[in-house]
């Protein structure tokens, strides 16, 4: 048995949470469920700066005038090659999960909500609710709304806007 999470490779972490998932559990193995999906966020691979892409939402969110930043302009706040479909979609949705990892360990608001398709500036109710989801698996209490809890968390990062972000552990 491993004595640590980061000691597992990422096939015995995808079996872990196909085990939990299968049987509709959260815990009953040496690790959580939420355990496991963090330690996947951690290891996300990410060719941007994970403080840096959740100082860019804040910076941006607080110029937008709806509080909401794009994918695309993360994407061009960090590269200069045009934006290239599935690729940069993937690119900037790696560096999120990785923010969601360094918002959750860090006890900050998920600045990662605040990023919103460019056509309707807002998050469908399929994200709303994979973004629900993906929080309850982390063992984050989202309650049992999830618009609710992705207002609550604009909310908090709207409050959250003069604060300065922690350096990465």
């Amino acid at each position: 048995m491993a004595t640590s999470i980061k000691d597992l490779s990422e096939a015995q972490l995808n079996q872990l949470a196909a085990n939990y998932e299968r049987y509709d559990k959260t815990e009953g193995g040496q690790f959580t469920l939420a355990e496991v999906r963090l330690e996947q966020k951690r290891r996300t691979p990410s060719i941007f700066g994970t403080r840096d892409v959740a100082g860019k939402i804040l910076e941006l969110s607080r110029t937008s005038d709806d509080g909401l930043v794009t994918y695309l302009q993360i994407w061009e706040a960090f590269r200069k090659d045009p934006w290239k479909a599935n690729f940069s979609l993937k690119t900037v949705g790696n560096a999120l999960e990785r923010v969601a990892y360094y918002c959750l360990v860090n006890n900050l608001p998920f600045l990662n909500i605040l990023v919103v398709q460019k056509g309707t500036r807002s998050l469908a109710d399929k994200a709303v609710l994979n973004i629900f989801r993906n929080y309850r698996e982390l063992g984050v209490n989202v309650g049992v709304d999830p618009r609710a809890f992705v207002q609550r968390e604009v909310e908090r990062c709207r409050v959250f806007q003069s604060h300065e972000l922690p350096h990465e552990p």
